[in-house]
């Protein structure tokens, strides 16, 4: 693993949990190596994904994606499903890139997602004239019980 990425990726970070009130047959409490998905991106998953983005590229990006709320679940689930996958001795991290990372960062980047409007000028809120959210009808009660 290249050492930009330091020892990401090494089980040694987590810590059994618990101590004197834990359960014998409990999983031992996993330690996060980042404390969220901002962080988690900028360390580690920016420097992975190098692409030429915005004016008139194949991919769209904003520096302020963490604005977007498309773009901040989707890093949250990216951040989760990393320091889950991480662990996974085998093929952990490969099922985090195609199952996870790779689908969400193609959303995302595509010229058509949230970032189509910051392409060019920076950053443009997401909730703009003319965007809103879809649209939604609450279901009968009792459809989902």
């Amino acid at each position: 693993m290249s050492a930009e990425f330091g020892d990401a990726f090494s089980a040694d970070q987590d810590e059994p949990g618990g101590g004197a009130g834990s359960d014998a047959g409990s999983e031992p409490e996993r330690k996060l190596v980042y404390p969220n998905a901002v962080e988690f991106f900028s360390d580690l998953l920016a420097p992975s994904y190098v692409r030429d983005v915005n004016e008139g590229a194949a991919f769209a990006w904003c520096p302020e994606w963490y604005k977007h709320p498309e773009a901040l679940i989707r890093m949250e689930a990216i951040w989760r499903a990393w320091e889950h996958l991480r662990l996974e001795p085998a093929l952990g991290i490969s099922v985090w890139y195609l199952n996870h990372a790779d689908p969400h960062m193609r959303a995302l980047m595509d010229t058509e997602g949230p970032f189509k409007k910051c392409a060019y000028d920076g950053h443009k809120s997401p909730r703009g004239p003319g965007l809103a959210s879809l649209p939604h009808t609450e279901p009968e009660p009792g459809i989902f019980d």
